[in-house]
């Protein structure tokens, strides 16, 4: 059963507007994720995924693979 939670990721590393679209790629991609926004503008991601197939470190790295750094926001 998924066990569903939002997070937002502080982002940096953007240049462009592109730059949120690859991001918002990258996470949308992993299985688990159910939505994900990218806002060029704040450099801020809002991820939906399944916390029982994925972990914030999942989320992190995929945003570090991309090669953009991210925190969690708070």
């Amino acid at each position: 059963m998924a066990d569903v939670s939002t997070i937002r990721l502080s982002t940096t590393g953007m240049h462009c507007g592109s730059c949120a679209m690859l991001i918002d790629l990258t996470l949308g991609e992993l299985p688990g994720v159910a939505e994900v926004t990218t806002d060029y503008a704040t450099g801020i991601s809002t991820v939906t995924y399944d916390t029982t197939a994925l972990s914030v470190d999942d989320l992190l790295g995929a945003v570090r693979a991309a090669g953009y750094d991210a925190v969690v926001e708070g």
